[in-house]
């Protein structure tokens, strides 16, 4: 196995026969049944190449249809940038394509990327209420206006139809999920929110993981407790069936309202923090056959769980757990690319900036 610095593999492997996760508070034992074997592999990471001054935070992850990678990265002093990496092999080639600012292709607050199916990158800018639209060659196609701000954002994609799809809490609104047309209009919020007496925790905690399908459909992760979900395809404010993928008692504890902390100091001063932490459900994608990756992040640990379900076993109780491994690196999968790799990141522990990495997902007997 190559061990050289640009291609430095990590692996995990399920084995075949059931485990058990250590017990902590807030993910307590399971025994899966697994049938597969699930191995997650690194292909290469970021550190070798040159990013265009080096990454912070990188809080959206997206690969187009010719292979080019976009970043939004949030740099020191509340500053982000949106960029285009190509190649894979360093150092590679990065620029980019939008800054802070109010001019065309300008962002002030972006979040996170999806592709639309016209092959156009769509970036929710929640800075500015809205979707920064680029060409898969970063040029601007123009902004989409939305009426309510997302918060807190946890999933987003673009539907087949083209509407925009958000996870996350909206004040006033107490659903997760929200579908925007493609000029921008609210068209219906559905899913429930988080369990919490305090708002501000129900704010932190509400939403998931979400991955559109070429049928139309969408699915959605919540990200505490476990709860995986199919909404059918939706029209313009139709109601979508939604069908449960699968529900793991006790895997995950809600946060309630521990999502929020509030302590006083010395001073007699209180001080709000906001515990994102916990542990949760942070992606969901289709792989090949119809199976289900679901992707839980042990951010205490510095593990991540990563859950295979088969629909097509699927009892009244739902989709069985195929495989399952747990992995020693806490990554933050974003987006699934054409191949069936994982875009991903982890925490430089030296530095606690990020690190994109190319995750490769493989099961077999």
């Amino acid at each position: 196995m190559d061990m050289s610095p640009s291609r430095r593999w990590i692996r995990a492997v399920a084995v075949c026969w059931p485990f058990v996760l250590a017990a902590t508070p807030a993910l307590r034992a399971q025994s899966a049944s697994s049938t597969l074997r699930l191995t997650v592999d690194e292909i290469w990471d970021s550190s070798e190449f040159d990013m265009a001054g080096g990454l912070t935070r990188v809080v959206g992850l997206a690969e187009t249809r010719d292979g080019a990678i976009w970043i939004i990265d949030r740099v020191p002093g509340g500053s982000s940038r949106v960029m285009i990496h190509r190649g894979t092999s360093p150092p590679g080639n990065t620029r980019v394509v939008g800054r802070v600012g109010d001019g065309p292709g300008e962002v002030l607050r972006p979040t996170r990327i999806a592709l639309a199916p016209n092959g156009d990158v769509a970036v929710y800018d929640m800075g500015r209420v809205g979707i920064e639209m680029y060409s898969p060659d970063g040029e601007p196609r123009g902004r989409v206006q939305f009426p309510v701000r997302v918060e807190w954002t946890k999933g987003f994609a673009v539907l087949a139809s083209g509407d925009f799809v958000l996870s996350g809490p909206v004040p006033g609104i107490d659903f997760a999920i929200h579908q925007f047309g493609r000029e921008g209009r609210l068209l219906r919020s559905f899913g429930a929110p988080a369990v919490a007496l305090e708002w501000r925790a129900r704010m932190v905690a509400t939403g998931g993981a979400l991955h559109a399908l070429s049928d139309g459909s969408l699915l959605y992760s919540q990200g505490a407790p476990h709860n995986i979900s199919r909404y059918a395809a939706m029209g313009d404010g139709e109601e979508g069936a939604v069908r449960q993928v699968a529900a793991l008692a006790g895997l995950l504890e809600a946060p309630g309202d521990a999502a929020v902390t509030e302590t006083v100091g010395e001073s007699g001063r209180m001080t709000r923090s906001f515990n994102v932490f916990y542990p949760q459900s942070v992606a969901v994608f289709e792989l090949a056959g119809g199976l289900i990756l679901n992707v839980v992040r042990i951010w205490d640990e510095g593990e991540s769980l990563w859950q295979l379900f088969d629909p097509g076993l699927a009892t009244d109780a739902g989709a069985p757990v195929v495989a399952e491994t747990r992995v020693g690196v806490a990554y933050l999968p974003m987006f699934k690319c054409a191949n069936g790799d994982i875009l991903a990141t982890r925490r430089d522990p030296a530095t606690e900036t990020s690190v994109m990495v190319r995750l490769r997902v493989g099961w077999d007997n």
